[in-house]
């Protein structure tokens, strides 16, 4: 405003003018409140539960894709949107590895690879949920291809039907259906937060701050296999009787 008034730089940012906007500024920030939200082991606990049926075959393509798109959202901690136009690179699937590639258009954009790699627990292993869909599917995913697309393989997948197929899952494992599918991203960095992961550990495989870029350029030897694990053993100790059934 001031600067469409004519006014010179130096009379603009001054002390006084910082001084005088810090509440107007304040007041147009979101309000940070203490909210509940929900824990990562529902999730997994859940996808547990499933990877019986998976081990079966007792799953349809439909529910099976269902399962890799959250599961590749908590491991990955990627916005749905970067995961939902990203190519798959699996030329080193014999090797148990897939890699993620997308653009990042929020915080610090531009192409990013994500790793995925199997982990011990293979009833959320990432990895082994994407390998038995491929296998359910009529047309197999390619070396390098679109991620996510429908049953007859015709087309990729909006960004509205991959929210409503992970809203699914979340609904099935017991999440209030007030939470958003963002919400994963954030529980599973409270995961990490809550094993004792390192800021640099979690920064780093969250892409979460601008140093995690430099640290990740020196120091990110091991892929971020210590927090793959993590997250793996995520689950409840307890046993539970009976299979709850995917509802469209």
């Amino acid at each position: 405003m001031f600067e469409l008034m004519g006014r010179e730089e130096k009379e603009i940012r001054n002390k006084i003018i910082e001084q005088l906007m810090l509440k107007p500024i304040a007041n147009t920030r979101k309000v940070i409140r203490e909210v509940t939200i929900w824990k990562m082991e529902q999730l997994l606990d859940y996808i547990v539960k499933l990877s019986v049926n998976r081990d079966q075959w007792n799953l349809t393509a439909t529910e099976l894709r269902r399962v890799v798109i959250t599961i590749f959202m908590v491991y990955s901690v990627l916005r749905l949107s970067e995961l939902q136009r990203a190519m798959l690179n699996i030329i080193q699937i014999e090797q148990e590895i897939i890699l993620i590639c997308t653009n990042l258009l929020k915080g610090k954009r531009g192409r990013v690879e994500v790793t995925l790699k199997a982990v011990d627990n293979k009833a959320v292993c990432p990895v082994a949920w994407f390998q038995a869909w491929n296998e359910k599917r009529k047309i197999k995913i390619t070396e390098k291809d679109l991620l996510w697309k429908n049953s007859e393989n015709q087309r990729a997948l909006t960004p509205e039907e991959c929210n409503k197929e992970v809203h699914i899952v979340m609904n099935n494992a017991g999440i209030d259906k007030k939470f958003s599918v963002t919400t994963i991203r954030k529980v599973a960095i409270s995961a990490m937060q809550n094993r004792d992961k390192t800021k640099i550990e979690i920064d780093r495989w969250s892409r979460h701050s601008e140093s995690a870029d430099t640290v990740r350029e020196n120091y990110d030897v091991n892929n971020n296999d210590n927090i793959r694990k993590a997250l793996s053993e995520c689950v409840s100790t307890r046993k539970e009787g009976g299979m709850s059934e995917l509802r469209e």
